[in-house]
């Protein structure tokens, strides 16, 4: 017997729409208990509502539920270890590709900063190096003014201790919404010595149907600046498609492996594992479920593979072979490389991965 859930979509899919409708509001879980159930019944029913607009960044919102909203979903994701891991390894890339560089002057430029903390991470990787440098700037995109402000601030903080000078370059954008004249104000100032990272972020970009690829045209952009070295990290799976039915069952999939892995974590307690659920990834299932099938979806993840054919046409080369990759102390955790890419997976499912890229065919990094 299918999942009842899945059998709502199936009806969808064979036009039984008034069917689909009554069964999936006959349906009732819990929120605690059930909560995948919970989740995906509840971004259905926003679907079926056609006066539900939803056009702000899927972030931004508060949680509806006053125990959610006493947690800070941030910190409960960092005790997430499949997402842990990936950081673990594209950190020491990003510092590898400054400190390799032996330029006295470097940049960083994270292209989803939040508030700081993978930035200041990789500031103290490069202070550990036998040659940091003598400057280190850091230009962080990031559309909340709050966060960029945040984030400005402890990373100023932090570099009181680091043994270079620390400078701070706010862009309150998106990557894609930088015009020409700033894209060609980067290459000015920062052409030539910039590490990119970008971290779950480039997936958020749309593309409209007139304008051509989005993605591929600010990858190239990102290519113009002449980096040191990109460092990618995004999940796996394939959510920018229109056809419902089959991101339906991507979703059902992906995120249902992400249920699994946040109620293996012993060190998240039952309310933590709940708002992470609902909150954090139960956001972005409403996302790519309820939203239209145009602009207003900013959850699009791609699969790996798809990145990487990305980058070449950018015209990046890729690290063939990532090394030394910190090992994994977990059970159901395993690390695979991939043409281009490392896959982080949980049970045999690649659910993230780690991309390295460079301008430089022979970069030593």
């Amino acid at each position: 017997m299918p999942h009842p859930l899945l059998e709502v979509v199936q009806l969808l899919k064979e036009g039984s729409v008034r069917t689909a409708y009554h069964l999936l509001h006959s349906l009732n879980y819990d929120r605690k208990t059930q909560t995948k159930e919970y989740v995906f019944a509840d971004a259905l029913k926003k679907k079926f509502d056609v006066n539900y607009i939803e056009q702000a960044n899927v972030y931004l919102g508060k949680y509806e539920d006053e125990e959610d909203s006493k947690i800070d979903i941030f910190d409960a994701l960092a005790k997430v270890p499949v997402f842990t891991y990936s950081y673990q390894i594209g950190n020491p890339l990003l510092a590898e590709y400054i400190t390799e560089s032996g330029l006295a002057d470097v940049a960083y430029m994270d292209l989803g900063l939040s508030k700081g903390s993978q930035a200041i991470a990789v500031m103290k990787l490069v202070a550990e190096s036998d040659h940091p440098p003598e400057k280190f700037t850091v230009i962080g995109l990031e559309p909340v003014p709050a966060s960029l402000d945040a984030a400005e601030q402890a990373i100023r903080e932090a570099g009181k201790a680091l043994p270079f000078a620390v400078d701070f370059v706010g862009i309150d954008k998106c990557a894609e919404d930088l015009s020409w004249e700033e894209w060609q104000d980067l290459r000015q100032r920062f052409g030539g010595k910039v590490t990119i990272n970008a971290a779950y972020s480039l997936h958020h970009i749309v593309s409209e149907p007139h304008e051509g690829d989005e993605r591929d045209r600010v990858l190239r952009q990102l290519y113009l600046l002449n980096p040191l070295g990109f460092v990618l990290l995004e999940g796996n799976a394939n959510h920018n498609i229109d056809e419902f039915f089959q991101r339906f069952q991507n979703c059902w999939d992906l995120y249902g492996t992400c249920f699994d892995i946040v109620d293996a974590v012993n060190e998240l307690t039952d309310a933590e594992k709940v708002a992470l659920k609902v909150g954090f990834f139960g956001r972005e299932i409403e996302d790519i479920l309820s939203e239209d099938e145009m602009a207003n979806r900013h959850e699009r993840l791609e699969p790996l593979s798809v990145w990487v054919e990305r980058f070449v046409r950018a015209g990046f080369y890729l690290k063939k072979k990532i090394p030394n990759i910190p090992p994994v102390n977990h059970p159901t955790l395993a690390v695979r490389q991939y043409r281009g890419y490392v896959g982080v997976e949980y049970n045999h499912r690649t659910i993230v991965g780690v991309l390295a890229a460079q301008v430089d065919k022979y970069s030593k990094v």
